[in-house]
């Protein structure tokens, strides 16, 4: 089988000892910033006292030489206030890197299942497949992978897991096979970036601890903000300059002794008048200004991973084409630079004390609406193009994540001409635990399987790990398997199939409405893999054999591929049928004393063996 020579034994560079490590090295360095963090505290409350006695005492004995040492503790204590500020800071990022690392070492057992980021929101009726496979919701594969800490990483990683429920004859077909060749290329590039991806992973953790509904409220409020066309007259820039320039020359001279009776008037006056004019225009200011103040911590994080996204060396033409992005017109950084000023100046407003202060001498307010529309009109255009090439590069790096995590994985090659073809070597689970995992090799020369084995064999197990690394295969991410070609065929599925009382649709026909549109799709000649698990097992043996038989037979079309899973020995005849193209294969067990035991090995051929007699001996319900 060809394959895309592209595996985790050449791209792997970490795995769980080198997680173990770091996260050992964190919690070393959080231990010694907290012990110098106290430290700096208890100094900055002996130079506030310090500087608080001096100052009393220079002015009770009215001595001007003792508010030199009085300044001067003052300034020793705001640069304390300043270092302790980047200590916090530096633990911040410490307890995050810990949180990210702890997920990688979550990856190689069950602590993966849960992290709280699980995809359930993206489950949709019209994509069934995607709760048959266990591709989102609860221990999935999009809680596996994703690393995405924006919402548009979140959104774009889902959307690219659900390519297998589109039609690709629909679509422009080499654009698809494009696009997934493009990805392909940049998650080759990041599975051997893995500094580079933990730090951005780091940077977005502090989104991603935010929660995606707070997050998309407050960014569609930012965005519907900016859509607004906000002026700011030429008149109203020179009167916010003049009042307050007006307002401090009346200040000093007052302080200064000239007029002070007069200027102290005028001071008072043209405060109080600012103020007004402030409280006047609040609504409107607030209005505009309440989106910015909003997404004021989301900013400083969304600036750094923009930095990390333009400071990176890229080889792949997608990445370059991400970082392409975010330095056209400026720079992305840059621009989120002066937002950020703009929204720590707006969180000034919400202090009581501030908002007097600054207003009454500077008129503030209207200082902060002033950069503001200049800040939109510059960026407002460019902003959704940012974030979407930053939520582009975070699900790349999710769909990395296997290579990171797994021994046995690979790159699969697209086929895109000629009748449909899937093959894989050593295939397997992407959810299971690699030291249980068993590989399985699949070639379909055949369109139509039959898969027949006894309970917990395997074959349930066995077809979702074609689906699982189908959805990663058409993402552009690695699959668990040691090498994968595979063509752009549209999956559908009848795996977990359910009753819904309010609809008045049983087991039985929820499966028939699925087996529908698989019929529906086939006779469209559609390029189409089917994966029917226990087929028509909501009916009676008779009625269930004679179904199955005529709807294997409709869905054996040269452009498709079946594969069915049962317990009913009669549907393996249908590979002795001359107007069929279908082949036999099964599972087995064997036993040791009173234990079953599965290898869960697919071999040729039709199953010979049962257990259900042995699971009802074992579970005491006969003898």
């Amino acid at each position: 089988m060809k394959n895309s020579g592209i595996t985790n034994e050449n791209l792997k560079q970490n795995n769980y000892v080198m997680y173990e490590k770091n996260y050992g090295a964190c919690r070393n360095k959080l231990d010694k910033l907290a012990l110098v963090s106290g430290r700096i505290s208890i100094m900055r409350g002996i130079t506030f006292t310090i500087a608080g006695l001096f100052l009393f005492a220079g002015c009770r004995q009215k001595n001007p030489f003792l508010l030199v040492p009085a300044f001067f503790s003052g300034f020793v204590f705001f640069m304390l206030v300043h270092w302790h500020s980047r200590l916090e800071e530096e633990q911040e990022y410490l307890k995050d890197s810990q949180a990210v690392l702890r997920e990688y070492m979550g990856r190689f057992d069950d602590g993966w299942k849960s992290f709280p980021v699980d995809g359930t929101r993206y489950l949709r009726d019209e994509f069934p497949e995607a709760g048959d496979l266990d591709l989102f919701g609860r221990c999935s594969l999009y809680q596996y992978i994703c690393t995405a800490g924006t919402v548009w990483g979140q959104d774009q990683l889902a959307r690219w897991l659900s390519l297998p429920g589109k039609d690709f004859t629909e679509d422009f077909s080499p654009q698809i096979f494009g696009g997934i060749k493009s990805r392909q290329q940049a998650v080759a590039e990041l599975a051997g970036k893995t500094e580079f991806c933990m730090e951005l992973e780091t940077g977005a953790r502090r989104l991603k601890n935010t929660g995606y509904d707070e997050s998309q409220k407050n960014m569609d409020n930012f965005f519907h903000a900016l859509e607004k066309d906000n002026s700011f007259p030429v008149v109203c820039r020179i009167l916010i300059r003049l009042f307050p320039v007006l307002t401090l020359a009346c200040l000093f001279l007052a302080l200064f002794g000239v007029s002070r009776q007069l200027t102290m008037h005028l001071f008072c006056l043209l405060a109080f008048a600012q103020l007004m004019s402030v409280f006047l225009g609040f609504y409107w200011n607030n209005q505009t200004l309440s989106p910015v103040y909003q997404i004021n911590r989301a900013v400083a994080p969304y600036r750094k991973l923009f930095q990390l996204l333009e400071g990176e060396a890229f080889d792949s033409p997608c990445l370059k084409a991400l970082q392409k992005i975010l330095l056209e017109n400026g720079t992305a950084s840059a621009a989120l630079k002066e937002l950020e000023a703009v929204a720590d100046s707006v969180c000034t407003r919400h202090n009581i004390y501030a908002f007097l202060l600054c207003n009454s001498v500077f008129l503030h307010d209207y200082h902060c609406m002033e950069r503001y529309v200049k800040w939109k009109n510059n960026y407002r255009d460019s902003l959704k193009p940012w974030l979407k090439a930053l939520g582009d590069a975070e699900a790349l790096i999710s769909l990395s994540v296997i290579a990171r995590t797994q021994n046995v994985c690979c790159l699969p090659e697209i086929v895109v001409s000629g009748p449909p073809v899937l093959t894989a070597a050593d295939l397997r689970h992407p959810l299971l635990k690699e030291s249980s995992a068993v590989g399985n090799t699949i070639d379909l020369t055949h369109r139509t399987c039959i898969i027949t084995g006894s309970n917990m064999s395997g074959k349930t197990t066995f077809m979702r790990s074609i689906g699982a690394n189908l959805a990663l295969a058409y993402a552009g991410g690695f699959c668990s398997a040691s090498g994968m070609q595979v063509s752009l065929m549209k999956l559908c599925t009848s795996i977990r199939t359910e009753d819904n009382v309010n609809e008045g649709i049983s087991t039985f026909y929820a499966e028939l409405l699925r087996i529908r549109q698989m019929i529906h799709v086939s006779r469209k000649r559609i390029p189409m893999i089917s994966l029917i698990d226990e087929i028509y097992k909501g009916t009676n043996s008779k009625d269930r054999i004679f179904a199955a038989k005529e709807t294997i037979r409709n869905l054996s079309e040269p452009c498709s591929f079946t594969l069915v899973t049962t317990h009913d020995f009669e549907l393996c005849d249908l590979e002795n049928d001359p107007d069929m193209d279908a082949v036999n294969y099964h599972f087995t067990e064997h036993y040791e004393g009173n234990q079953i035991l599965f290898d869960y090995k697919l071999r040729e051929g039709r199953c010979t063996t049962t257990n259900a007699r042995v699971l009802l001996r074992m579970a005491g319900i006969i003898k």
